[in-house]
């Protein structure tokens, strides 16, 4: 194993980008790597860019790793390269059981394309999806049309735009109108079972997947998020904005911001607001109703004025220009949200830097 890249500060042996350091194994067999680099005393907040070859020639898969520096020596970095998958893998649970809802639904899970190279990585990014059915198979997608999120996250992954992610996509059921939606509207005269959903995502379905897994999946709050479109898109907003402890991040794609008489801006909105949270926003602004893009400009303008909604510099907002509330389009801009909730981060610890591991 090699390691190649650079920073702005002079270290022993010094990284380049033109010539790789030998990684030896360690000792022991645990099929890791380690280097130990000497850096200058003056490298506070300095920032370490590497990559990972093997023989000196093959790069691994995915973006550089960015490591922040800290002031004091000593101490370790773990990174996880991968070498020779571009491509996730799709697995379907079929028949899981809600005892909240009192219904049962299949599953889709993505697997990044080093899941199941690098059996040493533990994945955290995890983002929960609604309406599993139209996100990876035609076959399956309303209208035949699907969104084909792993092509999506493969090709941002493979460019270095984005941190690898695990997406539970959870199908929708017959009485999917009230289950993502928050409260009853009686204009429409049916909502209300979305609180009982969000149970039933964070009570069984993520404990299901992580002992699936086997434990190679952690569940962190900072670092998972929801993701929906049309009334996925009203309750993955409503649960980004009320379950604060639980989600640290909410992509809404053409959301029904319309619901009970725009509740969630006029009601949901004046609760507490979330001081940590990233929040992405999207319409279109053609076919019925322009995709509702008034109201989601509307939401937009709410949140950045609400005085102690602390992230509003993580509120972000794209207009589909031409785009409509459909499948289609959903699917061709899912690049977008992914990018921006999971984009590549610097690793930073308080923990001193000494030692690179692989």
């Amino acid at each position: 194993m090699f390691l190649r890249g650079e920073s702005n500060v002079v270290s022993e042996p010094r990284l380049s980008w033109n010539q790789g350091v030998e990684v030896p194994a360690m000792k022991d067999t645990s099929n890791r790597y380690c280097v130990t680099l000497k850096y200058t005393s003056d490298r506070a907040q300095q920032t370490l860019q590497v990559k990972a070859l093997i023989d000196d020639s093959d790069w691994s898969v995915g973006s550089n790793s960015f490591i922040v520096l800290p002031e004091q020596s000593g101490g370790t970095i773990t990174i996880y390269p991968w070498f020779y998958n571009g491509q996730g893998t799709v697995e379907r649970i079929f028949n899981i059981a809600s005892p909240q809802l009192n219904n049962t639904r299949n599953l889709w899970v993505y697997l990044p394309p080093s899941y199941y190279e690098n059996t040493l990585k533990v994945h955290s990014n995890v983002l929960v999806m609604h309406d599993g059915q139209n996100l990876f198979d035609p076959e399956t997608a309303y209208g035949g049309v699907a969104w084909m999120c792993q092509d999506a996250i493969d090709q941002q992954v493979y460019a270095g735009n984005m941190e690898e992610v695990i997406v539970i996509g959870v199908d929708n059921t017959p009485d999917r109108m009230n289950e993502l939606t928050y409260s009853y509207d009686a204009s429409e005269g049916f909502g209300g079972k979305g609180d009982i959903y969000l149970n039933f995502v964070q009570q069984t379905v993520i404990p299901l997947i992580v002992k699936r897994y086997q434990d190679r999946i952690r569940i962190m709050r900072d670092k998972l998020g929801i993701l929906g479109s049309s009334l996925g898109g009203l309750i993955s907003c409503y649960a980004g904005w009320t379950r604060p402890a639980v989600y640290g991040r909410a992509g809404c794609m053409s959301s029904s911001f319309w619901w009970n008489n725009q509740d969630f801006n006029n009601t949901i909105l004046r609760k507490e607001a979330p001081s940590h949270q990233v929040f992405y926003l999207d319409s279109g602004n053609t076919g019925p109703d322009n995709d509702d893009v008034v109201q989601t400009q509307t939401v937009r303008d709410h949140m950045s004025h609400i005085p102690n909604f602390l992230n509003r510099n993580a509120l972000y907002y794209y207009l589909d220009d031409g785009g409509r509330h459909s499948e289609y389009y959903w699917g061709k801009r899912f690049h977008i949200p992914i990018t921006k909730l999971y984009p590549v981060t610097a690793i930073s610890s308080t923990n001193p830097f000494k030692q690179t591991k692989m």
